[in-house]
């Protein structure tokens, strides 16, 4: 994808190596690709907590996880953390490990 701006974009994905951004199709339904221009704010992205909590349990799903966070942003574009319940999110994003990208 072009950035006619020139400013560097960010983007986080626990796969290693990704070359060419290929847009996915979203909890929106439409296909997309996460950027920011702030690197802190992709790392919601490296975890999901359905899928986390799934794994932890040994539940078995097939399908799509789609993202499930309480997350937002303030007016001067900084990351907002809501909990479901304490310490969501230490269980959601512990030991995760992950890549960050920049596009320029």
């Amino acid at each position: 994808m072009p950035n006619p701006n020139c400013e560097v974009l960010f983007h986080a994905s626990q796969t290693e190596g990704i070359q060419t951004l290929m847009p996915r199709v979203s909890n929106h339904g439409e296909p997309r690709v996460y950027f920011s221009a702030k690197r802190e704010n992709t790392l919601v992205y490296l975890s999901n907590a359905i899928e986390q909590y799934c794994r932890q349990i040994g539940f078995v799903y097939s399908e799509i996880y789609h993202k499930r966070a309480t997350y937002g942003f303030t007016k001067a574009g900084l990351l907002c953390l809501d909990e479901y319940y304490p310490n969501a999110t230490v269980e959601t994003y512990q030991g995760i490990s992950g890549y960050i990208y920049s596009v320029i």
